[in-house]
């Protein structure tokens, strides 16, 4: 058995309030969810450990170091793909074989499998809005290799204002309002729907990070 911490940054928000250990949990959970489905439980003790900004990066890659840990550390590129290269350097004093990308933001991830969109929508009890469009169709990602998204968090936000509604209730009285997309609360629920084997044909860092593990 193979103890793995994947280290990942997202667990973060402009709302203290909802950095929650519950969050925390969700977080943990979906994320292992994902991972599972390739990394076998009885080969891989996989632990999973988010932290919230990038700036902590280089902190947890010294704790890697420090204390000898067998792990590696998942975060977003913000930025296209042809930057890669140019983020590591800025870690080249750390083993940057260990450093692993969401190419541009974990959203991308989410935005690669809209099937996926439409199952959490049921899941979460939302309000479908326009019933006869088909949400691939949308002009913000058709066409367009998921890496090639620029800002994917904000496309994740506009499409499920788009296609969702809330129900609030506010002085007593119901009212539908789009759906927004919070980072910390409904991105690990759709990391944890996503199909792994499809995200590795899609992203060729989910692939190389599965094959490290995976060696």
């Amino acid at each position: 058995m193979v103890d793995i911490t994947i280290y990942i940054e997202g667990l973060q928000s402009d709302n203290s309030a909802v950095l929650t250990i519950d969050n925390s949990a969700i977080f943990r959970e979906n994320f292992h969810k994902l991972f599972s489905q390739k990394l076998s439980s009885t080969e891989f003790n996989l632990r999973i450990q988010p932290f919230g900004s990038i700036t902590q990066a280089r902190q947890m890659l010294k704790l890697m170091d420090t204390q000898r840990i067998n792990a590696v550390l998942l975060i977003d590129l913000d930025a296209p793909k042809e930057r890669r290269e140019e983020r590591l350097n800025q870690y080249k004093s750390f083993d940057t074989t260990k450093i692993f990308f969401m190419i541009q933001e974990m959203e991308a991830w989410i935005l690669s499998q809209i099937d996926k969109i439409e199952e959490f929508g049921k899941t979460e009890g939302l309000i479908r809005k326009r019933d006869h469009e088909d949400m691939n169709n949308n002009s913000l990602i058709k066409n367009k290799h998921p890496e090639e998204i620029n800002r994917p968090s904000e496309k994740l936000d506009t499409i499920l204002r788009q296609y969702f509604d809330v129900v609030k209730i506010r002085r007593g009285k119901q009212r539908k309002i789009g759906k927004r997309y919070s980072k910390a609360k409904d991105g690990p629920k759709l990391i944890g729907l996503l199909n792994l084997q499809i995200l590795m044909q899609d992203f060729d860092e989910a692939k190389r990070l599965v094959d490290y593990i995976k060696r």
